[in-house]
């Protein structure tokens, strides 16, 4: 086995290999690795690599499976987890310099606690942009995340490590985190899957309304295996909820489709293409699809941007004046106007989150699941923190209202522009209706694509 042949497993495949003793944990890692040398110098993807406590690990796992005694549904299975993600002796730095040389975590964040439970080898860290707070690989830590799909472009964020190390092959699932797309957009410009679950449905701490931890992986099949594992309720997470079984199989459902929300850029055609695409497919798995009739009334990506420019000032007020000068001036310029903001301007910004809520949860009159673009763009030069530079997270306005909402939102990929560009699809769900979407997002990717996955294969060698 190689990269390759890794690449197009599923996890239910893998795992079948391990239980038959058709593939071992070590040749796994050891294939792990050795794309990691390959290519991560070309992408900037991971750090924090745990090459000797790896290949113990999967030695360990190894003797278990030749017993029959796995340790859990993920032994001997390597993945990653996001730099904002804590596991105790790993370093956490943010995506920024700021933070200086890091902090080593002493305590495992609920996610990294179910996967280590659950067996899995976490054998890195995937690189982010600084606070978290555009949707990009630009990094005063890191330096520019690249996309294997095509080093000039840009690989999302801000879980963009995760989405370039496992387009690359490396590893067979990556834990980011999402407050306005994150999980999604790199998935969407990385041709991946992902689920930004109900919120609360995957714990993490410290707890958040709006913040959610997601599965990344190639395949889609693999989300629901992945929700079931990570999720859960965490005493940690005062707003965790159990993971829910559906009440009704997806094909009975009815879609709405959006192109637009009524605010925000204008879509680009190859992402109406590919939403058109989705839509036919979407037509032969559902019981309807319909043009969705309801929009919002107002640029309901504005209040949340404040939300967000507030949060990066007290991250950037949080560390020594010292540190605070390694902050990106781009960054800094964008979120300084929060410092002066008083009780007022933050009651103003929260009712227009509260308002853009209310019209969230009224698209779903009459309908179960909505089927959108993950972003306006196909992609942006990886230079760049934005496709406008001067407002970062502009372009997350498919993807943000439902961070602030709490409905579950999966991610897939439906099609390539003319670079050769993947393009992703959004479905959202109704709260709690997670394991439902899980199977329609991978029945939509099989009935996309079907027979035709080599059309999808990963850039093993990053491209040019």
């Amino acid at each position: 086995m190689d990269v390759l042949d890794l690449s197009k497993l599923s996890l239910a495949e893998l795992q079948a290999g391990y239980n038959d003793l058709r593939i071992d944990p070590v040749e796994v890692v050891e294939i792990t690795f050795d794309q990691i040398e390959r290519v991560n110098d070309e992408l900037t993807a991971l750090y924090d690599l745990r090459r000797d406590p790896s290949f113990v690990a999967a030695k360990e796992a190894s003797r278990r499976f030749r017993a029959g005694i796995p340790a859990g549904p993920l032994d001997g299975v390597p993945v990653s987890i996001k730099d904002s993600v804590n596991a105790s002796g790993m370093v956490w730095r943010h995506g920024s310099k700021i933070h200086g040389d890091g902090i080593v975590a002493t305590v495992d964040s609920p996610p990294v606690a179910k996967l280590k439970a659950a067996g899995a080898i976490i054998f890195g860290k995937g690189t982010m942009p600084d606070f978290g707070l555009s949707g990009s690989g630009v990094s005063s830590c890191y330096g520019i995340v690249r996309n294997p799909w095509g080093k000039s472009w840009n690989p999302g964020g801000s879980s963009a490590g995760a989405g370039a190390s496992l387009a690359a092959g490396i590893g067979m699932m990556s834990v980011g985190t999402d407050i306005a797309g994150s999980v999604r957009l790199p998935s969407s410009h990385c041709g991946l899957a992902t689920i930004k679950p109900t919120q609360g449905m995957i714990a993490h701490t410290p707890a958040s309304d709006v913040r959610s931890p997601g599965p990344m992986v190639r395949h889609a099949g693999d989300l629901e295996a992945y929700l079931r594992i990570l999720g859960g309720v965490h005493a940690g997470d005062r707003f965790s909820v159990p993971v829910t079984e559906p009440e009704r199989d997806f094909r009975e459902a009815t879609v709405a489709v959006y192109g637009e929300f009524g605010f925000g850029p204008s879509v680009e055609p190859a992402v109406r293409q590919a939403l058109e695409t989705a839509e036919t497919a979407m037509g032969r798995l559902v019981r309807r699809v319909v043009d969705g009739s309801r929009h919002f009334d107002f640029d309901a990506i504005l209040p949340m941007e404040e939300s967000f420019k507030l949060r990066g000032w007290r991250e950037y007020a949080s560390v020594s004046e010292a540190m605070r000068a390694n902050t990106p001036k781009a960054i800094f310029n964008w979120f300084a106007e929060a410092q002066g903001w008083d009780a007022d301007r933050v009651a103003r910004f929260e009712a227009g989150i509260a308002r853009g809520v209310t019209q969230a949860n009224a698209l779903f009159e009459g309908v179960d699941f909505l089927l959108t673009p993950v972003m306006p763009v196909v992609n942006f030069p990886a230079e760049d923190r934005a496709p406008d530079p001067q407002n970062p997270l502009r372009h997350c306005t498919f993807t943000a209202p439902f961070n602030q909402s709490g409905h579950p939102a999966a991610a897939i990929c439906a099609g390539f522009d003319a670079r050769g560009l993947p393009i992703g699809v959004q479905i959202v769900g109704k709260r709690f209706d997670d394991v439902r979407l899980c199977r329609l997002a991978a029945a939509l990717e099989t009935e996309i694509w079907g027979g035709a996955e080599q059309d999808r294969a990963w850039p093993l060698v990053p491209r040019d």
